[in-house]
Protein backbone atom coordinates (compact mmCIF):
# COMPACT_ATOMS: atom_id res chain seq x y z
CA UNK A 1 0.00 0.00 0.00
CA UNK A 2 1.30 3.94 -0.70
CA UNK A 3 2.31 5.30 2.00
CA UNK A 4 0.06 7.83 2.00
CA UNK A 5 -2.79 6.13 1.94
CA UNK A 6 -1.83 3.78 5.20
CA UNK A 7 -0.98 7.05 7.12
CA UNK A 8 -4.44 8.49 5.79
CA UNK A 9 -6.29 5.09 7.25
CA UNK A 10 -4.25 5.21 10.39
CA UNK A 11 -5.14 8.70 10.99
CA UNK A 12 -8.93 7.60 10.11
CA UNK A 13 -8.44 5.06 13.03
CA UNK A 14 -7.31 7.13 15.59
CA UNK A 15 -9.18 10.06 15.59
CA UNK A 16 -8.02 12.01 13.24
CA UNK A 17 -4.96 14.38 12.87
CA UNK A 18 -6.52 16.49 15.95
CA UNK A 19 -6.43 13.67 18.03
CA UNK A 20 -2.28 13.04 18.08
CA UNK A 21 -0.44 14.49 21.11
CA UNK A 22 3.25 13.84 19.71
CA UNK A 23 4.19 10.78 17.36
CA UNK A 24 7.73 8.90 17.50
CA UNK A 25 9.29 5.90 15.87
CA UNK A 26 11.10 3.30 16.90
CA UNK A 27 12.77 0.50 14.77
CA UNK A 28 9.26 -1.10 13.68
CA UNK A 29 6.68 0.94 15.27
CA UNK A 30 4.89 3.69 15.25
CA UNK A 31 4.04 5.63 19.10
CA UNK A 32 1.45 8.01 18.90
CA UNK A 33 0.53 9.83 22.07
CA UNK A 34 -3.32 10.64 21.83
CA UNK A 35 -4.91 13.34 23.62
CA UNK A 36 -8.41 11.26 23.65
CA UNK A 37 -7.41 7.26 23.90
CA UNK A 38 -11.22 6.25 23.45
CA UNK A 39 -11.35 7.49 19.74
CA UNK A 40 -8.98 4.99 19.01
CA UNK A 41 -10.14 1.20 17.05
CA UNK A 42 -7.33 -1.11 17.17
CA UNK A 43 -9.09 -3.57 15.91
CA UNK A 44 -9.73 -1.03 12.70
CA UNK A 45 -6.26 -0.26 12.71
CA UNK A 46 -4.96 -3.94 12.94
CA UNK A 47 -6.97 -4.63 9.75
CA UNK A 48 -5.63 -2.03 7.48
CA UNK A 49 -3.30 -3.68 4.93
CA UNK A 50 0.51 -2.79 5.78
CA UNK A 51 -0.40 -2.94 9.85
CA UNK A 52 1.29 -6.12 11.43
CA UNK A 53 -0.04 -5.12 14.98
CA UNK A 54 -1.35 -2.90 16.96
CA UNK A 55 -0.34 -2.12 21.35
CA UNK A 56 -2.40 -0.02 22.84
CA UNK A 57 -1.30 1.79 26.15
CA UNK A 58 -2.88 4.38 28.84
CA UNK A 59 -2.21 7.08 26.31
CA UNK A 60 0.23 5.93 23.78
CA UNK A 61 -0.85 3.52 21.27
CA UNK A 62 2.09 2.10 19.07
CA UNK A 63 1.49 0.77 15.59
CA UNK A 64 3.63 -2.19 14.04
CA UNK A 65 4.87 -0.92 10.50
CA UNK A 66 7.62 -3.06 9.86
CA UNK A 67 11.55 -2.01 9.05
CA UNK A 68 9.84 0.78 6.44
CA UNK A 69 8.08 3.04 9.45
CA UNK A 70 10.35 5.43 8.74
CA UNK A 71 8.80 6.63 5.49
CA UNK A 72 5.41 5.95 6.90
CA UNK A 73 6.67 8.43 10.02
CA UNK A 74 8.35 10.97 7.33
CA UNK A 75 4.76 11.12 5.58
CA UNK A 76 3.07 10.99 8.95
CA UNK A 77 4.44 14.10 10.00
CA UNK A 78 4.11 15.97 6.51
CA UNK A 79 0.28 15.01 6.33
CA UNK A 80 -0.04 16.30 10.57
CA UNK A 81 2.22 18.87 10.48
CA UNK A 82 3.88 17.46 13.48
CA UNK A 83 7.26 17.76 14.46
CA UNK A 84 9.03 15.11 16.11
CA UNK A 85 8.86 14.75 19.39
CA UNK A 86 6.32 17.37 19.70
CA UNK A 87 6.17 18.81 23.28
CA UNK A 88 2.73 18.43 24.90
CA UNK A 89 1.42 21.49 25.94
CA UNK A 90 4.76 24.10 25.80
CA UNK A 91 4.71 27.93 27.27
CA UNK A 92 4.82 30.56 24.12
CA UNK A 93 8.81 30.24 24.62
CA UNK A 94 9.11 27.02 23.63
CA UNK A 95 10.54 25.39 27.10
CA UNK A 96 8.63 23.06 28.52
CA UNK A 97 8.62 23.75 32.09
CA UNK A 98 6.73 20.50 33.56
CA UNK A 99 8.84 18.03 35.71
CA UNK A 100 10.07 15.23 34.08
CA UNK A 101 7.72 13.29 36.12
CA UNK A 102 4.96 15.03 34.84
CA UNK A 103 5.80 14.74 31.54
CA UNK A 104 6.01 11.42 31.35
CA UNK A 105 3.09 10.38 33.15
CA UNK A 106 1.16 12.83 30.82
CA UNK A 107 2.73 12.10 27.24
CA UNK A 108 3.92 8.59 27.57
CA UNK A 109 0.55 7.74 30.13
CA UNK A 110 1.19 5.27 32.77
CA UNK A 111 4.78 6.09 35.08
CA UNK A 112 5.48 2.02 34.49
CA UNK A 113 5.10 2.79 30.59
CA UNK A 114 6.78 6.16 30.82
CA UNK A 115 9.61 4.41 32.79
CA UNK A 116 10.54 2.02 29.97
CA UNK A 117 9.74 4.25 27.00
CA UNK A 118 12.43 6.86 28.83
CA UNK A 119 14.83 3.69 29.48
CA UNK A 120 13.71 3.44 25.15
CA UNK A 121 14.39 6.80 24.25
CA UNK A 122 17.50 7.56 25.85
CA UNK A 123 19.34 3.88 24.45
CA UNK A 124 17.78 3.09 21.03
CA UNK A 125 19.72 5.91 19.45
CA UNK A 126 22.83 5.36 20.20
CA UNK A 127 22.50 1.23 20.21
CA UNK A 128 23.20 1.17 16.16
CA UNK A 129 26.92 3.22 17.22
CA UNK A 130 27.71 0.35 20.19
CA UNK A 131 26.45 -2.28 17.68
CA UNK A 132 28.44 -1.12 15.23
CA UNK A 133 31.91 -1.00 17.44
CA UNK A 134 31.04 -4.14 18.28
CA UNK A 135 31.21 -5.76 14.79
CA UNK A 136 34.68 -3.82 14.32
CA UNK A 137 35.59 -5.31 17.50
CA UNK A 138 34.89 -8.93 16.00
CA UNK A 139 35.91 -8.38 12.76
CA UNK A 140 39.56 -7.25 14.90
CA UNK A 141 39.45 -10.48 16.68
CA UNK A 142 38.78 -12.42 13.20
CA UNK A 143 42.17 -10.51 11.55
CA UNK A 144 44.48 -11.82 14.57
CA UNK A 145 43.25 -15.31 14.40
CA UNK A 146 43.94 -15.13 10.64
CA UNK A 147 47.47 -13.44 11.61
CA UNK A 148 47.15 -9.96 12.19
CA UNK A 149 49.97 -8.69 14.97
CA UNK A 150 48.18 -7.50 17.87
CA UNK A 151 51.46 -5.70 18.84
CA UNK A 152 51.16 -3.56 15.65
CA UNK A 153 50.22 -0.47 15.11
CA UNK A 154 46.77 -1.33 12.42
CA UNK A 155 45.95 -3.42 15.49
CA UNK A 156 46.00 -0.45 17.51
CA UNK A 157 44.38 2.42 15.83
CA UNK A 158 41.65 -0.35 15.11
CA UNK A 159 41.37 -1.06 18.31
CA UNK A 160 41.38 2.55 19.25
CA UNK A 161 38.51 2.80 17.01
CA UNK A 162 36.48 -0.02 18.46
CA UNK A 163 37.19 1.04 22.24
CA UNK A 164 36.37 4.56 22.05
CA UNK A 165 32.43 4.35 22.11
CA UNK A 166 32.78 2.29 25.22
CA UNK A 167 35.07 4.74 26.92
CA UNK A 168 33.41 8.12 26.22
CA UNK A 169 30.12 6.05 26.35
CA UNK A 170 28.26 8.60 29.32
CA UNK A 171 28.63 11.24 26.57
CA UNK A 172 26.35 9.78 24.31
CA UNK A 173 24.20 8.64 27.23
CA UNK A 174 24.75 12.53 28.09
CA UNK A 175 22.87 14.12 24.71
CA UNK A 176 20.34 11.64 24.49
CA UNK A 177 19.26 11.60 28.39
CA UNK A 178 19.30 15.66 28.10
CA UNK A 179 16.47 15.05 24.94
CA UNK A 180 14.79 12.73 26.99
CA UNK A 181 14.31 14.92 30.03
CA UNK A 182 14.49 18.23 28.14
CA UNK A 183 17.54 19.70 29.17
CA UNK A 184 20.07 21.40 27.26
CA UNK A 185 22.45 19.30 25.85
CA UNK A 186 25.47 21.41 26.13
CA UNK A 187 25.15 21.57 29.84
CA UNK A 188 24.20 18.10 30.10
CA UNK A 189 27.46 17.21 28.25
CA UNK A 190 29.30 20.08 30.60
CA UNK A 191 28.36 18.43 33.40
CA UNK A 192 29.47 15.13 32.08
CA UNK A 193 32.61 16.37 31.35
CA UNK A 194 33.50 17.75 34.84
CA UNK A 195 32.32 13.78 35.67
CA UNK A 196 35.02 12.45 33.65
CA UNK A 197 37.60 15.00 34.13
CA UNK A 198 41.40 13.88 33.98
CA UNK A 199 42.01 15.57 37.47
CA UNK A 200 39.69 12.59 38.81
CA UNK A 201 41.72 9.94 36.78
CA UNK A 202 45.33 11.84 38.01
CA UNK A 203 43.81 11.26 41.35
CA UNK A 204 42.52 8.31 41.04
CA UNK A 205 46.52 6.75 39.40
CA UNK A 206 48.21 8.68 42.80
CA UNK A 207 45.75 6.50 44.57
CA UNK A 208 43.51 8.75 45.75
CA UNK A 209 40.06 7.76 46.48
CA UNK A 210 38.73 10.08 48.74
CA UNK A 211 37.92 13.68 48.14
CA UNK A 212 35.97 16.51 49.64
CA UNK A 213 33.96 19.32 48.81
CA UNK A 214 33.36 22.41 51.12
CA UNK A 215 34.54 19.61 54.06
CA UNK A 216 32.16 16.70 52.53
CA UNK A 217 33.58 13.66 51.78
CA UNK A 218 32.88 11.77 48.68
CA UNK A 219 34.66 8.72 47.07
CA UNK A 220 36.51 9.49 43.60
CA UNK A 221 34.99 7.01 40.58
CA UNK A 222 36.39 6.91 37.07
CA UNK A 223 33.07 7.70 35.43
CA UNK A 224 34.70 6.21 32.16
CA UNK A 225 32.26 3.58 30.31
CA UNK A 226 29.60 4.22 32.67
CA UNK A 227 26.26 3.61 32.19
CA UNK A 228 23.82 4.58 35.14
CA UNK A 229 25.38 7.36 36.78
CA UNK A 230 25.27 9.82 34.07
CA UNK A 231 21.56 8.66 33.09
CA UNK A 232 20.63 9.69 36.38
CA UNK A 233 22.70 12.52 36.80
CA UNK A 234 20.99 14.66 33.31
CA UNK A 235 17.96 13.91 34.98
CA UNK A 236 18.15 14.91 38.23
CA UNK A 237 20.44 17.92 36.57
CA UNK A 238 17.16 18.55 34.57
CA UNK A 239 15.28 19.26 37.50
CA UNK A 240 17.76 21.96 38.60
CA UNK A 241 17.50 23.61 35.25
CA UNK A 242 13.91 23.86 35.09
CA UNK A 243 13.46 24.94 38.45
CA UNK A 244 16.84 27.77 38.31
CA UNK A 245 15.08 28.63 34.97
CA UNK A 246 11.66 29.76 37.30
CA UNK A 247 13.44 31.96 39.25
CA UNK A 248 16.17 34.08 37.36
CA UNK A 249 14.49 36.88 35.05
CA UNK A 250 14.45 36.86 31.69
CA UNK A 251 17.16 38.86 30.30
CA UNK A 252 19.85 36.40 32.69
CA UNK A 253 18.91 33.28 31.63
CA UNK A 254 21.06 32.67 29.22
CA UNK A 255 24.33 32.80 30.75
CA UNK A 256 22.68 32.61 34.53
CA UNK A 257 21.06 29.32 34.24
CA UNK A 258 23.50 26.89 32.58
CA UNK A 259 25.95 28.78 35.33
CA UNK A 260 24.09 27.96 38.87
CA UNK A 261 22.99 24.32 37.04
CA UNK A 262 26.21 23.42 36.71
CA UNK A 263 27.52 24.48 40.15
CA UNK A 264 24.24 23.33 41.63
CA UNK A 265 23.75 19.81 39.91
CA UNK A 266 27.33 18.73 39.68
CA UNK A 267 28.94 18.83 43.37
CA UNK A 268 25.58 17.42 44.31
CA UNK A 269 26.15 14.31 41.60
CA UNK A 270 29.51 13.72 42.70
CA UNK A 271 29.02 13.08 46.04
CA UNK A 272 25.67 11.62 45.89
CA UNK A 273 24.06 10.10 42.59
CA UNK A 274 27.63 9.29 40.67
CA UNK A 275 28.97 7.03 43.53
CA UNK A 276 25.71 5.42 44.65
CA UNK A 277 24.77 4.74 40.74
CA UNK A 278 28.24 3.18 40.14
CA UNK A 279 27.40 0.68 42.94
CA UNK A 280 24.05 -0.16 41.63
CA UNK A 281 25.15 -0.32 38.16
CA UNK A 282 28.34 -3.02 39.69
CA UNK A 283 25.94 -4.95 41.85
CA UNK A 284 23.34 -5.30 39.00
CA UNK A 285 25.37 -6.65 36.13
CA UNK A 286 26.95 -8.53 38.90
CA UNK A 287 23.51 -9.89 40.04
CA UNK A 288 22.54 -11.21 36.53
CA UNK A 289 26.40 -12.46 35.93
CA UNK A 290 25.80 -14.66 38.93
CA UNK A 291 21.82 -15.64 38.05
CA UNK A 292 23.67 -17.05 34.74
CA UNK A 293 26.52 -18.36 36.07
CA UNK A 294 24.60 -20.33 39.10
CA UNK A 295 21.02 -20.81 37.77
CA UNK A 296 22.62 -23.37 35.21
CA UNK A 297 19.78 -24.29 33.07
CA UNK A 298 16.86 -22.60 34.76
CA UNK A 299 18.01 -19.08 34.10
CA UNK A 300 18.04 -19.70 30.38
CA UNK A 301 15.04 -21.39 30.15
CA UNK A 302 13.16 -18.96 31.92
CA UNK A 303 14.01 -15.88 30.10
CA UNK A 304 14.36 -17.43 26.83
CA UNK A 305 10.59 -18.40 27.36
CA UNK A 306 9.45 -15.04 28.47
CA UNK A 307 11.33 -12.33 26.42
CA UNK A 308 8.74 -12.81 24.04
CA UNK A 309 6.30 -11.24 25.83
CA UNK A 310 8.47 -8.65 27.15
CA UNK A 311 9.26 -7.25 23.84
CA UNK A 312 4.97 -7.55 23.11
CA UNK A 313 4.74 -5.69 26.64
CA UNK A 314 7.51 -2.98 25.50
CA UNK A 315 9.70 -4.19 28.87
CA UNK A 316 12.46 -5.51 27.10
CA UNK A 317 14.33 -1.75 26.43
CA UNK A 318 14.80 -2.07 30.22
CA UNK A 319 17.64 -4.75 29.87
CA UNK A 320 19.41 -2.52 27.45
CA UNK A 321 21.41 -0.61 30.76
CA UNK A 322 21.81 -4.27 32.08
CA UNK A 323 23.59 -5.36 28.74
CA UNK A 324 25.72 -2.09 28.43
CA UNK A 325 27.19 -2.09 32.30
CA UNK A 326 27.89 -6.07 31.10
CA UNK A 327 30.01 -5.41 28.28
CA UNK A 328 31.49 -1.96 29.77
CA UNK A 329 32.68 -3.82 33.08
CA UNK A 330 33.05 -7.22 32.16
CA UNK A 331 33.49 -7.12 28.32
CA UNK A 332 30.47 -9.77 28.00
CA UNK A 333 27.19 -10.02 28.77
CA UNK A 334 25.28 -13.55 29.36
CA UNK A 335 21.37 -12.49 28.05
CA UNK A 336 21.93 -12.01 24.51
CA UNK A 337 22.76 -15.40 23.99
CA UNK A 338 19.43 -16.11 25.37
CA UNK A 339 17.46 -13.47 23.65
CA UNK A 340 18.69 -14.34 20.58
CA UNK A 341 17.25 -17.68 20.87
CA UNK A 342 13.86 -16.03 21.34
CA UNK A 343 14.24 -14.07 18.79
CA UNK A 344 15.43 -17.24 16.26
CA UNK A 345 12.52 -18.89 17.82
CA UNK A 346 9.85 -16.37 16.46
CA UNK A 347 11.53 -16.87 13.18
CA UNK A 348 11.02 -20.56 13.71
CA UNK A 349 7.44 -20.39 14.34
CA UNK A 350 7.01 -17.90 11.31
CA UNK A 351 8.34 -19.90 8.97
CA UNK A 352 6.27 -22.89 10.59
CA UNK A 353 3.32 -20.79 9.85
CA UNK A 354 4.75 -20.66 6.25
CA UNK A 355 5.14 -23.95 5.50
CA UNK A 356 1.74 -25.17 6.66
CA UNK A 357 -0.18 -22.13 6.12
CA UNK A 358 -2.61 -22.25 2.60
CA UNK A 359 -3.73 -18.90 2.15
CA UNK A 360 -0.94 -17.00 -0.14
CA UNK A 361 -1.02 -13.68 1.43
CA UNK A 362 -0.35 -15.31 4.96
CA UNK A 363 2.42 -17.26 3.38
CA UNK A 364 3.64 -14.01 1.85
CA UNK A 365 3.54 -11.93 5.32
CA UNK A 366 4.82 -15.10 7.27
CA UNK A 367 7.75 -15.37 4.22
CA UNK A 368 8.73 -11.54 5.00
CA UNK A 369 8.55 -12.02 8.57
CA UNK A 370 10.36 -15.20 9.11
CA UNK A 371 13.52 -13.07 6.60
CA UNK A 372 13.04 -9.76 8.94
CA UNK A 373 13.39 -12.23 11.91
CA UNK A 374 16.49 -14.26 11.01
CA UNK A 375 18.25 -10.36 11.00
CA UNK A 376 16.76 -10.49 14.23
CA UNK A 377 14.26 -7.46 13.95
CA UNK A 378 11.35 -9.98 15.45
CA UNK A 379 8.32 -7.06 15.55
CA UNK A 380 6.57 -8.08 12.26
CA UNK A 381 7.05 -12.28 12.82
CA UNK A 382 5.36 -11.41 16.53
CA UNK A 383 2.72 -8.87 15.66
CA UNK A 384 1.79 -9.94 12.22
CA UNK A 385 1.86 -13.38 12.38
CA UNK A 386 2.20 -15.39 15.89
CA UNK A 387 0.84 -13.74 17.97
CA UNK A 388 -2.26 -13.38 15.57
CA UNK A 389 -2.71 -16.84 15.53
CA UNK A 390 -1.58 -17.39 18.85
CA UNK A 391 0.04 -21.12 18.96
CA UNK A 392 2.69 -20.13 17.14
CA UNK A 393 3.35 -17.68 19.34
CA UNK A 394 3.38 -20.43 22.03
CA UNK A 395 5.91 -22.06 20.01
CA UNK A 396 8.02 -19.74 19.60
CA UNK A 397 8.03 -19.53 23.29
CA UNK A 398 8.51 -23.07 23.91
CA UNK A 399 11.87 -22.65 21.63
CA UNK A 400 13.39 -19.69 23.24
CA UNK A 401 12.67 -21.52 26.32
CA UNK A 402 14.82 -24.50 24.81
CA UNK A 403 17.76 -22.14 22.78
CA UNK A 404 17.69 -20.45 26.33
CA UNK A 405 18.63 -23.53 28.15
CA UNK A 406 21.34 -24.55 26.12
CA UNK A 407 22.80 -20.77 26.07
CA UNK A 408 22.86 -20.65 29.87
CA UNK A 409 24.17 -24.53 30.30
CA UNK A 410 27.06 -23.71 28.11
CA UNK A 411 27.57 -20.06 29.58
CA UNK A 412 27.43 -18.86 25.87
CA UNK A 413 28.39 -14.92 25.71
CA UNK A 414 28.02 -11.64 23.75
CA UNK A 415 30.76 -9.27 23.41
CA UNK A 416 29.16 -6.72 21.78
CA UNK A 417 25.89 -5.26 21.51
CA UNK A 418 23.52 -5.80 18.49
CA UNK A 419 20.58 -7.33 17.76
CA UNK A 420 21.31 -11.03 18.22
CA UNK A 421 20.85 -13.21 15.48
CA UNK A 422 21.86 -15.72 12.29
CA UNK A 423 23.72 -12.72 10.35
CA UNK A 424 24.65 -10.92 13.57
CA UNK A 425 27.08 -13.37 14.39
CA UNK A 426 30.14 -11.53 15.00
CA UNK A 427 28.96 -10.09 18.48
CA UNK A 428 29.76 -13.83 19.91
CA UNK A 429 32.88 -13.90 18.88
CA UNK A 430 35.43 -13.70 21.64
CA UNK A 431 38.38 -15.56 23.47
CA UNK A 432 36.56 -18.60 23.42
CA UNK A 433 36.41 -19.81 19.77
CA UNK A 434 33.44 -22.02 20.47
CA UNK A 435 31.76 -19.65 22.02
CA UNK A 436 30.31 -18.24 18.28
CA UNK A 437 29.33 -22.03 17.38
CA UNK A 438 27.66 -23.07 20.19
CA UNK A 439 25.55 -19.59 20.45
CA UNK A 440 24.28 -20.73 16.54
CA UNK A 441 23.76 -24.11 17.32
CA UNK A 442 21.46 -22.80 20.30
CA UNK A 443 19.97 -20.55 17.51
CA UNK A 444 19.40 -23.40 15.64
CA UNK A 445 17.96 -25.53 18.18
CA UNK A 446 15.30 -22.72 18.85
CA UNK A 447 14.29 -21.94 15.50
CA UNK A 448 13.99 -25.88 14.78
CA UNK A 449 11.92 -25.99 17.83
CA UNK A 450 9.37 -23.45 17.18
CA UNK A 451 8.72 -24.65 13.84
CA UNK A 452 8.06 -28.23 14.18
CA UNK A 453 5.71 -27.01 17.31
CA UNK A 454 4.23 -24.65 15.05
CA UNK A 455 3.15 -27.59 12.42
CA UNK A 456 2.55 -29.79 15.04
CA UNK A 457 0.27 -27.56 17.20
CA UNK A 458 -1.46 -25.65 13.81
CA UNK A 459 -3.66 -22.59 13.87
CA UNK A 460 -6.50 -21.00 12.88
CA UNK A 461 -5.85 -19.05 9.40
CA UNK A 462 -9.47 -17.57 9.98
CA UNK A 463 -8.25 -15.35 13.15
Amino acid sequence: MNNKKLVAEILSNIGGKGNIANAAHCMTRLRITLKDQTLAKPDELKKIDGVLGVVKGENQIQIVIGTSVGNVYKDLLEVTGLKEEAAIDENPDGMDIKSTKDSLKNSKGSFLTGFFETIAGIFNPIVPALAGAGLVRAILTIAVVMGLNNKGNTYFVINTIANGIFVFLPFLLAVSAAKQFKMSQYVALTICAAMLSSNWAKLITEGTTAFSFMSIPFTVVNYSSSVLPIIFAVWFASYVEKYVDKVIPGALKIIFVPALTMLIATPVILITIGPAMTFVGLKLAAAVTILFEKGGILAGLIYGGVYSSMVVLGIHHGMVPVLIQGITTSGFNYISPTSGSANMAQAGAAFGVWLKAKNPKTKTIAASATIAAVTGVTEPAIYGVNFRFKKPFYAAAIGGACGGAFASFFALKAYAMGGPSFLNFAMFIGENPSNMWLVMVGFAIAFAVATILTIVFGFDESL
